[in-house]
């Protein structure tokens, strides 16, 4: 579904903004290119009147002949350069930039739009010639067009970088609110798709409050859906129903929102069967929504998702088993529904007595599942917050650098009069440096503390959702197949695949234990850093582990930061350093705690650090708590790493 989405409003972007990003377009789009051209033909043009006829054939020719379209657009550009007149200029690489965007080529249409944002620097330096106005709609539009490049192509922490730069633009004109209406919801399905919820309903609020200023029914309604959709996934089932029943109005009240009404539907029978537990209302709009995309001609997956869900809440499996196949079979289904519905697959093949069909989603649910958590710690280890806080840093550093010059200048005026006001600017001059210094150090830390913390509660929740949500899973597909097996009497050859089943069931949840386990220990949060150390060092022969001071708990944050630098220490001398035995200790008292792992392996050269071993990630890991790190390495003797903190 947001794959769907994004590419509808990706469409009413490049139409919706007429003051920014195609005004072109429409004025040139219906203008006869035979006559245009028969100018050509019968006239010598030159100068702006040769780029204007270029400009209005490359724009006539936009959606009825691409090949055509850019021929001209070169033209232009050509024309353009040799009169040196950059918005002519600019014009064409955005009809190129779009005709490569069309083609799906989004590397040479990435290359055009940052050719638009070169020509717009330039136009900067000449204020008379080009207006602000028109320099902010080119680059405007054109951070939106990138940001739906990285969109498209599933990258969703460039595509946001991109739109908040654009939404910047938007910002300053008062007239651009439509503008600024649709980069708030891109924004907010951004952050949705990256499960950030809390941000994501932000946005969409942010969208909401405009559209009533902006008056028009069809930004409300979109807003309503955005807002529908991000309160489903929050199970706030209240306001879901309350925002989808609006939108749902608009929809089914305009003949021309064909698709939406399919993708509305679909929202309203997941509100009524997740949040009301009503089957029946939820198959209605299901099945209505499958009529409109039969209709439409278009993929009914989502149609086919709703209705597997259905089924499987009344346990008629066959219809479960039928629905989440046709589900499946579209190649644009997102990994969180491809997963939901190999859940149910399995669930289905299990309790119609299908073992090898149970067994075969079983392996592709748990191949999935690693794929998809992965692929989303990724993000979420790049929380926004990090950029934010950078962002303001660096605002401040730049507004000191801007001071720091008006104090030179003064300096420069003042020397010829008074000595005094010479030494007083280079003392205030010196004092401004080392501030700027600190902040610098102070926005490295944020970022990293920032990251860190945004790992500690990614590993968290990867933990609980693996050990809650797939190793529930796994248990009931367990317990199912082997009622199954109680119940298949001495038929040898179903036995066996049962059996089989049942193994792989146990190693899956085996390696989702140990998965759990590595991402967040349960003793670590129960028990704490002490417990939690002596358990994994207790697991390795030849690792020696020892405790000395108070069992009090401390910081969480800590007690997992050093968790984690001991488990990367132990883990690099079991990798690289061959040795026979590893101490690690950890010492306790009233103001410090220190860290000790040491190996008699190989050792290395301490002018030469061997690359690969993390110490460069460890030490940013410590600094960020200001925490010291100590090294002493020696050839064939052995190596020693001590972590100081103070508490």
């Amino acid at each position: 579904m947001q794959k769907l989405l994004r590419f509808l409003l990706f469409i009413s972007v490049l139409f919706i903004l007429p003051h920014i990003t195609f005004a072109q377009y429409f004025d040139h789009r219906n203008r006869k290119v035979d006559s245009v051209e028969h100018i050509l033909e019968t006239h010598t043009l030159i100068g702006k009147d040769l780029a204007q006829a270029y400009k209005d054939l490359m724009w006539g020719y936009l959606e009825i002949n691409t090949e055509k379209s850019m021929m001209y657009a070169q033209k232009l550009i050509e024309t353009a350069l040799a009169i040196n007149q950059m918005d002519f200029e600019s014009n064409g690489y955005k009809v190129m930039g779009r005709n490569f965007y069309k083609l799906l080529q989004y590397d040479s249409a990435l290359y055009y739009y940052e050719k638009i944002l070169e020509t717009a620097e330039k136009m900067k330096r000449f204020p008379k010639k080009y207006k602000k106005e028109f320099i902010d709609s080119e680059i405007s539009s054109t951070l939106g067009n990138i940001g739906n490049i990285y969109n498209m192509r599933s990258m969703y922490y460039e595509s946001i970088s991109y739109y908040i730069r654009a939404l910047q633009v938007f910002e300053k004109y008062e007239q651009w609110k439509e503008s600024l209406a649709l980069a708030y919801f891109n924004i907010g399905e951004m952050y949705r798709s990256m499960g950030n919820l809390e941000q994501a309903e932000n946005y969409c609020i942010k969208m909401d409050s405009l559209t009533q200023v902006i008056g028009d029914s069809a930004f409300m309604a979109y807003a309503k859906y955005a807002l529908s959709a991000v309160y489903l996934e929050l199970k706030d089932y209240e306001n879901a129903f309350k925002n989808a029943e609006m939108a749902a109005y608009y929809f089914f009240s305009n003949p021309d929102e064909g698709e939406f009404k399919a993708i509305i539907s679909t929202l309203l029978s997941s509100i009524y069967l997740d949040g009301f537990n009503d089957d029946k209302k939820a198959e209605e709009y299901a099945l209505q929504a499958l009529q409109i995309y039969d209709d439409l001609n278009l993929p009914k997956n989502l149609a086919f998702g709703c209705l597997s869900k259905i089924y499987t809440s009344r346990r008629e499996w066959r219809k479960a088993e039928q629905a989440a196949l046709k589900a499946i079979e579209s190649k644009d289904i997102e990994p969180i529904s491809e997963i939901e519905q190999y859940h149910i697959l399995a669930k289905s093949y299990s309790y119609l007595g299908n073992a090898e069909k149970s067994n075969e989603y079983i392996e592709k649910l748990s191949e999935l599942q690693t794929s998809w958590s992965n692929k989303n710690y990724q993000y979420a280890i790049r929380e926004m917050e990090v950029k934010y806080e950078t962002e303001k840093k660096e605002f401040k550093i730049s507004n000191l650098e801007k001071e720091k010059q008006l104090y030179i200048i003064l300096g420069i005026i003042i020397i010829i009069t008074l000595l005094l006001v010479i030494i007083i600017f280079i003392y205030r001059h010196q004092f401004q440096k080392n501030r700027i210094i600190k902040l610098q150090q102070e926005n490295q830390l944020i970022a990293t503390q920032a990251i860190l913390d945004g790992e500690i509660r990614e590993r968290t929740r990867l933990a609980k959702d693996l050990h809650d949500g797939l190793g529930s899973i796994l248990a009931a597909a367990k317990y199912n197949l082997a009622d199954i097996t109680n119940a298949s009497g001495e038929m040898k050859e179903n036995l066996e695949n049962i059996d089989k089943a049942i193994h792989l069931l146990d190693k899956s949840m085996q390696e989702m234990r140990r998965i759990a386990h590595h991402l967040m220990p349960d003793t670590l949060s129960t028990y704490g850093l002490k417990q939690s150390t002596a358990d994994f060092c207790s697991a390795i022969p030849i690792v020696t582990f020892s405790y000395f001071g108070d069992d009090n708990r401390f910081d969480t944050k800590i007690e997992v930061m050093l968790y984690n630098v001991m488990h990367e220490l132990v883990s690099n001398s079991l990798k690289h350093s061959g040795a026979s035995h590893i101490l690690v200790q950890i010492i306790k008292d009233e103001n410090s705690i220190t860290l000790t792992v040491q190996d008699d392996g190989c050792g290395f050269d301490m002018e030469k650090p061997k690359k690969g071993m993390g110490l460069t990630n460890i030490r940013s890991r410590v600094a960020a708590y200001n925490g010291l790190l100590f090294i002493d390495s020696k050839q064939g003797v052995g190596t020693e790493v001590n972590v100081e903190l103070t508490i």
